[in-house]
């Protein structure tokens, strides 16, 4: 039988407890850390979408038969059709305050999408939302 020293009595109890609470946040912070990664995954999948939709609606429009130069993007039209793309994929229902912009610079299309994502713990001291970025570009084929 082995004899106990005071004073040592529930020294084990806080050791798990300690453990327990490192646990604890370390899944919490892993979860978040997945969920902002998830909607950037989908985030950068929609950039891409868009630009592409609007790559390959504009390389339609300027498509040019014996053109003997590059013709210069409309930046509306590429706006127009980027919108079109996100209200056909319904990304404002998908993403949390999202904005996007869609910049031409000669035969090259950059659309930019921002949104703000809820996280599913907030432990004290840390954010509840995430902001989310991705941005995504396309050259425009002007035959």
């Amino acid at each position: 039988m082995t004899r106990r020293k005071r004073g040592e009595d529930g020294q084990m109890t806080m050791l798990i407890v300690g453990f327990a609470v490192v646990i604890l946040l370390m899944v919490v912070v892993v979860t978040d850390i997945s969920k902002a990664f998830l909607v950037r995954r989908d985030l950068d999948a929609t950039a891409d979408g868009a630009v592409l939709a609007a790559a390959n609606g504009l390389a339609a429009v300027y498509a040019q038969p014996s053109a003997g130069g590059n013709a210069a993007i409309d930046p509306d039209q590429a706006r127009r059709l980027t919108a079109e793309y996100l209200d056909d994929v319904a990304a404002g229902n998908r993403f949390g305050n999202l904005d996007w912009s869609v910049d031409v610079e000669g035969t090259t299309v950059t659309v930019r999408l921002t949104s703000t994502t809820e996280l599913p713990f907030r432990p004290p001291g840390f954010p509840g939302s995430a902001d989310v970025a991705s941005e995504s570009s396309a050259i425009v084929p002007i035959r």
